[in-house]
């Protein structure tokens, strides 16, 4: 197991992923969204995230997720003896706090990781000519774009919205 692939396994561990499944859409959904927003909170692991069909998406954290699971079912320990550093840990449970759904919101976990990645990669990663209006609603207007499946769906982008201002990921004076 390489080094990059040791961190990512510590990272995941803290993340609330130890058993790294990769069989479901939804198990490979979370793993690419979690990264993608612990990365945001300034433990950069090193993945670069470009935009793809439900969002924010590394083929690199793909490929090493998947070498990491197949080293992990033939028995590697070679992660066993190393600790995350105290930082590392510090924007993991940022971005635990980050990603826990707001109380009272009916939504399907995955719904809210990919929103919440969706939105901040619109507003602040995702090219948009210098004089573009990049208020919630310009950049709900592109998450619908190309996510129809939010269109009835944008209190909760709201609320996703809202979580990350707190979170100072994005501008909050933007929120109107």
């Amino acid at each position: 197991m390489d080094a990059a692939r040791i961190e990512l396994k510590l990272a995941l561990d803290e993340a609330g992923l130890p058993s790294l499944k990769l069989q479901t859409f939804s198990e490979r959904l979370n793993v690419q969204k979690r990264i993608y927003l612990i990365q945001t909170l300034g433990y950069d692991l090193g993945y670069r995230f470009s935009w793809y069909l439900r969002g924010p998406y590394s083929r690199h954290l793909t490929d090493d997720a998947f070498a990491l699971r197949n080293e992990l079912d033939a028995g590697d320990t070679d992660a066993d003896g190393f600790l995350l550093a105290e930082s590392a840990k510090q924007s993991i449970v940022r971005a635990h706090q980050l990603w826990t759904l707001p109380q009272g919101t009916s939504v399907q976990p995955d719904a809210w990781l990919e929103v919440l990645a969706s939105l901040h990669y619109l507003k602040e990663v995702a090219y948009w000519p210098s004089s573009a209006d990049k208020s919630f609603d310009a950049v709900f207007a592109k998450l619908i774009e190309s996510k129809p499946q939010f269109t009835d769906r944008k209190e909760l982008a709201k609320q996703a919205w809202d979580r990350l201002a707190e979170y100072f990921l994005i501008h909050s004076h933007a929120t109107a």
